[in-house]
């Protein structure tokens, strides 16, 4: 398959050799993958728990798997590589790419050196497959506070967005938020941020904080947001956190993929949240896409709490009018 294909042959393999394997022997978080439909293919995107933060003398990158079929994967290769002086040293998590205006954007989460907080920057592409380069000024998630996970939203008006979570590790309870960017996606609007998820106010019966022993901290976790519109209009926006065992006399108190609807379409509501997780199965930070058959999908990172044993999962998705439901493998 790949041996004929010459036209990523000018890529940069991360290591001396591109290896290829099954999705199942990938070991990534919070995985994302991009469709490209002229060139027939996918790219895989996700957070290298092994060099997120640089090994032996590599510096932290990221990188990217490319498919046919989603099965079977070749790389990794390297599509962002800092340059000196790039303010972000460590925590390189939850790459996204998407496509605005004929280029491509990377989302990606930070971390400054000391005393400096974590946020989402947007890097910039001519291609998927890179490279990737600095675009935004700095991180466009709130400044001085920590933040993460930042995902790319256009609105029905052509407004872009940036939805992020504000970290737990700082509120205690964690939250979501989102900012409007600038056209040109190198800042955010200065405007007061939308809260779409709080878990003081909001009183979820299914949530449970999450314990940081290497810090003794204790809170309320928000990840990885995700949006989508659903064919009646409404938007639907996932995120992941951790539920107590047995809710809705199932589950095993692990990570999980919640929801919420604004009916009316809009970014700045009202948020509703869905009364049963969408997904409880120790499987979470998740995204949807569209497969080359037109057929809607879902990636996540399966194991989560197995850490080390963390691998992508690609699930099928039914779609309603006003929500959608997650299949776990071959139900």
């Amino acid at each position: 398959m790949w041996e004929s294909n010459r036209e990523f042959s000018m890529l940069k393999p991360v290591y001396d050799k591109v290896e290829t394997r099954k999705l199942e022997e990938l070991y990534l978080r919070d995985p994302f993958l991009f469709a490209d439909r002229k060139r027939r293919c996918y790219f895989l995107y996700g957070t290298n728990m092994n060099t997120c933060d640089g090994a032996a003398d590599l510096d932290p990158f990221f990188e990217t798997w490319i498919s046919r079929d989603l099965q079977v994967f070749q790389g990794p290769y390297l599509v962002f590589q800092p340059d000196r002086g790039f303010w972000g040293v460590k925590h390189y998590w939850a790459p996204e790419v998407h496509v605005y205006h004929g280029a491509y954007y990377m989302f990606a989460t930070f971390k400054g050196g000391i005393g400096e907080n974590r946020g989402t920057a947007i890097l910039k592409a001519e291609r998927p497959e890179g490279p990737f380069w600095e675009h935004s000024k700095g991180p466009v998630t709130l400044k001085g506070h920590e933040c993460l996970d930042g995902t790319f939203y256009v609105d029905l008006d052509g407004n872009p967005w940036i939805v992020f979570c504000h970290e737990w590790t700082e509120l205690f309870y964690g939250k979501i938020k989102a900012l409007p960017l600038k056209e040109d996606l190198t800042e955010a609007v200065a405007a007061e941020p939308v809260v779409i998820v709080d878990t003081e106010k909001d009183h979820l019966p299914w949530i449970r904080q999450m314990h940081d022993p290497r810090v003794h901290k204790k809170g309320y976790l928000t990840d990885a947001p995700y949006l989508h519109r659903l064919p009646g209009g409404a938007l639907l926006m996932m995120w992941s956190s951790y539920a107590i065992p047995g809710y809705m006399g199932e589950g095993d108190g692990g990570y999980v993929i919640a929801g919420c609807i604004s009916k009316n379409g809009k970014m700045e509501g009202p948020w509703e949240h869905i009364p049963g997780l969408l997904l409880d199965r120790n499987a979470g930070h998740s995204a949807l896409f569209y497969d080359l058959q037109g057929n809607l999908k879902l990636i996540s990172h399966c194991n989560d709490t197995k850490h080390g044993q963390e691998s992508p999962v690609i699930l099928d998705v039914r779609e309603s009018q006003d929500g959608i439901r997650i299949l776990w493998r071959n139900e």
